[in-house]
């Protein structure tokens, strides 16, 4: 892992777009059972250098913890892309990253998931699904496929955050579909 963590950021030192960014690395047990993928990292996952720890981040960990009754150290996550996607105003505004920053990653991506050798990835986000089954239609919720390996395609927290109208509703329908993938991993 830690020659793939080397290899991201030469990659990254020699992309004009990524020289100033800082790398978010993949975080937990390999080999692990679930793969956690997101899309990018955000302010909060470039200060701390982890994935998944700015607000909707930390939401979405502590419902996988209380869903699959273990601590973050027990499954691996990681995101697409490696380096915070912002808007160069006064207080950087995250945006979603681009086709050719997802490209560029997607094959760092892969290796990753080579070594993790998940029994079941967890896509995180409509960005997160479709660089892992390009093409599939974001059905959350729904199973599709990577290389034999089942893929859960789930909204991402922030989108669920936002939709504070629905929220309840949103989130039964995020812990049926964890429910499915704790199913999986039990067989």
């Amino acid at each position: 892992m830690e020659r793939l963590r080397s290899k991201i950021t030469r990659a990254c030192a020699q992309r004009a777009e990524f020289r100033d960014s800082s790398p978010v690395f993949g975080d937990g047990p390999v080999p692990c059972g679930l793969m956690v993928i997101g899309e990018a990292p955000g302010r909060d996952e470039t200060r701390f250098g982890r994935p998944f720890v700015g607000r909707a981040g930390g939401f979405f960990v502590a419902i996988l913890e209380e869903s699959f009754g273990m601590k973050r150290e027990g499954f691996y996550i990681t995101n697409v892309v490696k380096v915070w996607p912002n808007l160069p105003t006064k207080r950087k505004k995250t945006r979603k990253p681009l086709k050719e920053e997802e490209e560029f990653f997607i094959p760092f991506l892969e290796e990753e998931i080579k070594m993790v050798a998940p029994r079941v990835i967890l896509a995180v986000g409509r960005t997160a699904f479709s660089a892992l089954a390009p093409d599939k239609d974001f059905i959350p919720g729904e199973w599709a496929e990577r290389d034999g390996v089942p893929v859960m395609p789930v909204y991402h927290p922030s989108y669920i955050l936002r939709k504070q109208k629905s929220l309840q509703e949103s989130l039964k329908a995020l812990k049926k579909s964890l429910g499915k993938v704790r199913r999986k991993l039990e067989e």
